[in-house]
C-alpha cells in the first residue's frame, strides 16, 4: 500500500502541470508584446524566452527564477526606452569626392534597416558594402557606396556657338572638376564654344573655351549662335593691334615680347599639344609632341592672363607648354 501512495506522488509532480506567465512591460506596466506562457516539469530548468523590442532595451527583471516551480505572479521582463544612433549612407565618385549629401537612416532601437544606393546612379556603381543590412544600436554606423560618375561622351555643338555670361562664373581646368581656376568668366561677356562633353552620370554638358578653360552648362550662362564673326577680326582701340591683328575678338592683347628662339616641348607631357591659328581661335589639325623643338618669334599676354607663343609658322601655342 505505501509503495502505490509513493508510485502516485511521484507521477503527480513529474507531469506537465507547472505554468509560468513570461510577461514583457515598459517602465510604466504597460504591455509591449504578448505574454508567453512556458510549461515544464516541476523542477526541470527553464530558459527564459527573450524578445527584442525595436525601441526598447531589457532593463530589469521582476520574479526571475531558473527553474520550474509554482509562480501564480508569473515572471516580468521591464524594458525602458532608448533612442537608436542613425545610419549615415555616403555616396561618393571614383575621386573620394561626394556626389550627394549624406543620408541619415533614423529607426528604433533593434530594428532592421537596409542601406541602398541612389537610385538614379545604380547603373554607376562600382563598389558596395559587403553588407548592407542590420539593426539599429546605440551606435553610428556608416556605409559607402561609389560611382563611377566620370564617365565623358563627345556632345555635338554648331561651329559658331557662343556662350554668354549672366553673372561672374567659375571656369575649370577639365571637365567635372570640383575646383574652380583663381579667375572667373567676368558677367555679360561672351565667349566662343571650340568643343562640348557630356556627363553620362548626370548629363551635364561642359563646353571648352579653348584650351584648359572649361564651363559647365549648370552656371549661370546662355548659348548663342553668332552667324556673322570672323576668326581675324581685327583688335579695336588696341595699341598693340598693328603687330598682332591675327587674334580671337573675344580677348584683348595687354602685353608682348618679342623672342626669336627655339623652344622645346617637355618630354613629360603625356599628350600631343594643340596649335592654334588664333589664341583661343581655330584649332589646326597639326600637334606638336614631347621633345619636339619650336620656333617662337613673340610672347603675348592676354586680357585674361594667359600667355601665347606665336610660332614662325604664323600659329599659336599657350606658353604653359613650353620649356623657356
Amino acid at each position: 500500500m505505501e509503495n502505490n501512495l509513493l508510485k502516485n506522488s511521484v507521477k503527480k509532480i513529474s507531469r506537465d502541470d507547472i505554468k509560468i506567465a513570461v510577461h514583457y512591460i515598459d517602465s510604466n506596466g504597460n504591455k509591449l508584446a504578448d505574454s508567453t506562457v512556458l510549461t515544464g516539469h516541476y523542477l526541470d530548468n527553464l530558459t527564459m524566452p527573450w524578445k527584442t523590442i525595436p525601441g526598447y532595451v531589457l532593463s530589469s527583471i521582476k520574479n526571475f527564477q531558473q527553474t520550474f516551480i509554482p509562480n501564480s505572479d508569473g515572471i516580468y521582463l521591464i524594458y525602458f526606452t532608448q533612442i537608436a544612433a542613425p545610419v549615415i549612407i555616403y555616396h561618393r565618385n571614383t575621386m573620394g569626392e561626394l556626389i550627394a549629401d549624406p543620408q541619415y537612416i533614423t529607426g528604433d532601437l533593434n530594428k532592421s534597416y537596409q542601406a541602398k544606393p541612389l537610385p538614379e546612379a545604380q547603373n554607376f556603381l562600382v563598389d558596395i558594402p559587403e553588407k548592407v543590412t542590420g539593426r539599429f544600436t546605440d551606435k553610428v554606423q556608416e556605409y559607402e557606396f561609389i560611382y563611377d560618375t566620370m564617365q565623358m561622351a563627345d556632345y555635338d555643338i554648331p561651329d559658331n556657338l557662343f556662350i554668354k555670361t549672366k553673372n561672374n562664373v567659375p571656369v575649370y581646368d577639365q571637365p567635372a572638376s570640383k575646383s574652380p581656376l583663381s579667375e572667373p568668366l567676368p558677367y555679360d561677356t561672351i565667349w566662343r564654344v571650340f568643343k562640348a562633353v557630356r556627363e553620362s552620370y548626370n548629363d551635364a554638358v561642359w563646353y571648352n573655351l579653348g584650351g584648359d578653360i572649361w564651363i559647365s552648362n549648370k552656371e549661370d550662362i546662355t548659348t548663342l549662335i553668332l552667324s556673322q564673326f570672323s576668326e581675324k577680326q581685327k583688335l579695336l582701340n588696341n595699341p598693340l593691334a598693328a603687330n598682332v591683328n591675327n587674334i580671337s575678338f573675344t580677348y584683348s592683347v595687354i602685353n608682348s615680347m618679342d623672342i626669336e628662339r627655339n623652344v622645346q616641348v617637355p618630354f613629360n607631357n603625356d599628350q600631343n599639344i594643340t596649335m592654334w591659328e588664333t589664341p583661343y581661335g581655330k584649332m589646326s589639325e597639326e600637334r606638336y609632341h614631347g621633345g619636339q623643338d619650336v620656333y617662337v618669334k613673340k610672347l603675348l599676354q592676354l586680357d585674361n592672363n594667359s600667355v601665347w607663343a606665336l610660332l614662325d609658322n604664323g600659329n599659336y601655342i599657350e606658353s604653359k607648354y613650353l620649356n623657356f
